[in-house]
């Protein structure tokens, strides 16, 4: 008996052994060029996970990743670029700050982030360790796997292609429909306008021409402002590379053996997406920490509840109206909850109420975590969103700009928070918002029940982001994961050359039915004269 067991325990060791393809430690090279803290947010978590996994971990960035690891290493692009600053005086809006830019069209402000988005690449690849980095001849560049951000900073594709290496790129915003070019996942604009989550399919002629207008011109927009300045910046910094000339971001696009959607249903609505693409939403959020003695001292002895309040990474307290720093004084220093503020320049802040207190230190996460926390009062970014879903703590939002108000929109579809809108935001409506949400028990539920959903997958966020990238290792670049749609026409993509030639055909032969019943009209008539004339003489 114990021989066979033995024996069957053989079997079943080799049968594993024969199917299981061990990944040894691979070179990962991290190249972030984006300066906004809240996006190294979801870089920094897959960096750190990708060491703890015996990965030799090579990072560029702008930020710290704040922890060891032997195999870790991490190059910092200092002093960080001020991108938010840049983006006002390019807009003209520096005097009145973000409350001024939310004023910007969206055309202005598409161009806006353009221009801004490839003058942060140009001053990340201007730096001399990047600079180092890119006069490596091909066969010292001995990374396995290159990842990259993507948001206005398509130029850093060039380094996969140029060194022959397979790129995944990170994506920790929305996936909007005129970034559908991305591995060329075109599909019929009527399933993916801009305006995604208010479309109704059912919508009239008129509306649907609207959408199409729209996001033709918006993906056109797109792609001549965006595309146009990362082929500049493509062409400054890999010169002396063979080929940069007929470089375009397109075909660098396409090269993405992965691209990792920081998005999930059900905050993103469902959609046609290709294989490669993978929705892996809340991969920034880790398990809770332990808060420092001094906060979690202030957390636990309020016992009527706690208020977080983050306005967002980029809005700066000293830039808050006076006004509105006064009514949020005024509405949440009445209150019995305590208040936790997290700000980056506290120092900022004076004669607060008693129950407030303002730190920049800790996670935002692990303050959500705490059991006392029973509101979120914020800006409506998704991360942050995000994170309220995640640790059951329903929101209030007062957005700023357009993305913030369309996920606003949907935390009160969702009906786990409540917009207010920051034009008309007073007292009064403050006061109510927070009493809806700490008195009526259905935002508990919901945010309980839209967050069990959003954990529902085979695997977390994080350990999907592994499975793909060891995935591409394993599979030398993931080429069969790729669309056989990638370099084809849209005009082919959307069969509107097939369109064409059978509307010429049904041209062609309305025309000929119509000149041969013309014909025989004319030549009917014709006879009917001969008839006449021959009577008449």
């Amino acid at each position: 008996m114990i021989f066979r067991v033995f024996f069957l325990s053989i079997i079943i060791l080799y049968s594993v052994s024969w199917n299981l393809v061990v990944i040894d430690g691979a070179k990962i090279l991290g190249l972030f060029a984006h300066p906004s803290e809240s996006h190294f947010a979801v870089m920094r978590s897959l960096m750190m996970e990708l060491a703890k996994r015996e990965h030799n971990v090579t990072v560029y960035s702008s930020h710290r990743l704040n922890e060891r690891v032997e195999n870790l290493r991490e190059i910092i692009v200092e002093p960080e670029f001020p991108f938010w600053k840049q983006l006002l005086e390019v807009t003209g809006s520096q005097a009145g700050g973000l409350l001024k830019a939310r004023e910007l069209t969206e055309w202005t402000m598409q161009k806006s982030l353009a221009h801004t988005g490839a003058t942060a690449v140009n001053y990340f690849l201007s730096n001399a360790s990047l600079k180092k980095l890119l006069n490596l001849p091909i066969n010292e560049f001995d990374y396995d796997l290159i990842i990259v951000d993507l948001f206005y900073t398509e130029a850093l594709l060039a380094v996969g292609h140029f060194y022959g290496k397979p790129t995944i790129g990170l994506l920790s915003t929305n996936f909007e429909n005129y970034m559908d070019r991305v591995l060329e996942q075109m599909v019929p604009t009527t399933c993916s306008p801009i305006c995604y989550e208010n479309y109704q399919p059912d919508a009239g002629f008129w509306k649907r021409l609207g959408v199409i207008r729209n996001c033709l011109s918006r993906r056109n927009q797109f792609t001549k402002d965006n595309w146009g300045a990362q082929e500049s910046v493509i062409r400054k910094h890999f010169a002396h590379f063979k080929g940069v000339s007929d470089l375009n971001i397109a075909t660098l696009q396409t090269e993405l053996s992965v691209l990792l959607l920081n998005s999930h249903v059900p905050l993103l609505t469902p959609r046609p997406l290709l294989l490669n693409t993978i929705t892996a939403g809340g991969m920034h959020i880790r398990p809770p920490r332990q808060l420092p003695w001094l906060l979690r001292r202030f957390l636990d002895e309020s016992r009527a509840g706690v208020v977080y309040m983050n306005l967002g990474n980029e809005q700066l307290c000293a830039d808050i109206p006076t006004h509105i720093m006064q009514l949020l004084l005024n509405s949440l220093g009445k209150r019995k909850e305590r208040v936790v503020w997290t700000c980056h320049d506290h120092s900022a802040l004076k004669d607060l109420p008693a129950n407030i207190m303002v730190q920049h230190a800790v996670a935002q996460a692990d303050i959500l975590a705490h059991p006392h926390v029973n509101a979120f009062l914020m800006n409506g970014d998704l991360l942050s969103m995000q994170e309220g879903i995640m640790r059951h703590v329903p929101m209030i939002g007062v957005p700023i700009f357009r993305n913030e108000v369309r996920n606003m929109e949907l935390a009160v579809r969702l009906g786990v928070g409540v917009h207010l809108n920051y034009d008309n935001l007073t007292e009064t409506s403050l006061s109510w918002a927070l009493q809806t949400i700490k008195e009526d028990s259905k935002y508990q539920l919901t945010i309980r029940q839209v967050a069990t959903t959003f954990r529902d997958r085979p695997l977390g966020a994080v350990e999907t982001c592994m499975y793909w990238m060891d995935y591409v290792l394993r599979h030398q670049g993931g080429a069969d994961l790729k669309t056989l749609g990638v370099g084809i026409p849209s005009s082919q993509l959307h069969l509107f050359d097939l369109f064409i030639y059978y509307f010429a055909i049904a041209l062609l032969s309305i025309s000929v039915l119509a000149a041969a019943f013309y014909g025989i009209m004319i030549l009917m008539r014709k006879r009917e004269i001969g008839k006449m004339y021959s009577k008449l003489s």
